[in-house]
């Protein structure tokens, strides 16, 4: 009987990319929760979570924020 080798996963490279991810988000949350008040003046059908998702959207690269939308909508 043959065992089976596991390799373990590079965690380094994956736990950066989730801090990177992670400080962008509350980056975005900060942004929006300062912004806010001036948009819902101008704006004031917009609710905060879709400034919000503006806000994180405008960040993506383009066609990503479509994708997210579009499931967020399913």
């Amino acid at each position: 009987m043959r065992t089976k080798k596991y390799h373990p996963i590079a965690l380094g490279a994956s736990e950066a990319t989730r801090e990177r991810d992670v400080r962008q988000e509350i980056d975005n949350f900060l942004q929006a929760l300062s912004s806010y008040p001036d948009r819902f003046a101008r704006e004031p059908h917009l609710s905060f979570a879709q400034h919000l998702f503006r806000i994180s959207a405008a960040g993506q690269p383009p066609g990503v924020a479509e994708v997210s939308r579009r499931s967020r909508l399913e």
